[in-house]
């Protein structure tokens, strides 16, 4: 009897005794550790560029006076070269086109003059004298069947902080010359154009009313039919003071400049003129 009651005891003992604890499992390096870098060694501020403003496009003065909607300067293409007068710019059109041109700038806001052809360098040294005799000039390719969105581009960007926005001529050269007075007419900030070679006569025709009475020069060469004719019906629509200039044999457009030295000349004493008359 007393075997058998320890016996129970012993049972009852051993199923008290709780079951071990299932091991956790642990992680452990199995390399070399690395010891903590005592400092911290940030990577230094780049050195600024002497002549090198970092913060400019960020902040232009000329753009935060603009009011809302304004187009901006002409953009610089590049850095003029030592002695050159111009830099080539780029502006955007409405629709995101690049349209490409030369500024001569003057230091100063005075009178401007917008020149429109279909390849800029037609106009010879034209853009030259004009910077010459004391005005900015902004000459630009114009694009095939370019209408007024792309005109108010580059009328406002020459009168945006670059040129005298109260004395502002336009000369235009074939399609240019078209371009400048559907663009006058809608414009009050043209004072005056100059056409050379102008061929859409009824078009035109129809928008003298609005750009009456401004100051209007007309050139075109006699064997250029279509031009002659157009000059000739606006001289008669033309309401304000007219300087009409025929020719023959020389050429088309802004290519009459070059080939005939003599209205280069009639050109730069036109202008200065008509901004002294705008003033």
């Amino acid at each position: 009897m007393g075997y058998t009651l320890t016996l129970l005891c012993l049972l009852l003992a051993a199923c008290a005794v709780p079951p071990a604890p299932t091991v956790t499992p642990t992680h452990a390096l199995s390399g070399p550790t690395l010891q903590a870098s005592p400092t911290i060694n940030p990577a230094p501020f780049p050195t600024q560029v002497p002549g090198e403003d970092y913060f400019s496009s960020y902040l232009d003065p000329t753009a935060a006076g603009l009011p809302p909607g304004a187009q901006l300067p002409p953009a610089a293409l590049e850095t003029p070269l030592p002695g050159q007068n111009f830099t080539e710019i780029v502006l955007d059109a409405q629709d995101g086109t690049l349209l490409f041109g030369d500024l001569y700038q003057q230091p100063e806001r005075v009178p401007g003059v917008l020149l429109l052809a279909r390849n800029r360098f037609d106009w010879g040294d034209l853009a030259e004298q004009l910077f010459l005799a004391g005005f900015t000039v902004l000459t630009m390719d114009i694009r095939a069947a370019a209408g007024l969105g792309d005109f108010r581009v580059m009328l406002e960007a020459l009168s945006s902080g670059v040129a005298d926005p109260g004395r502002l001529a336009v000369i235009g050269g074939g399609e240019g010359a078209d371009l400048a007075l559907i663009g006058c007419a809608a414009e009050r900030l043209c004072d005056a154009a100059a056409l050379l070679s102008p061929r859409g006569r009824d078009t035109l025709l129809n928008l003298m009313p609005d750009y009456n009475p401004r100051p209007l020069l007309l050139a075109a060469s006699e064997e250029d039919a279509e031009a002659f004719a157009t000059i000739e019906a606006l001289q008669a629509a033309a309401a304000g003071e007219v300087q009409y200039q025929p020719f023959a044999n020389a050429g088309s457009g802004a290519l009459i400049v070059q080939n005939r030295p003599d209205m280069l000349g009639l050109l730069l004493g036109w202008v200065q003129r008509v901004m002294l008359t705008a003033a």
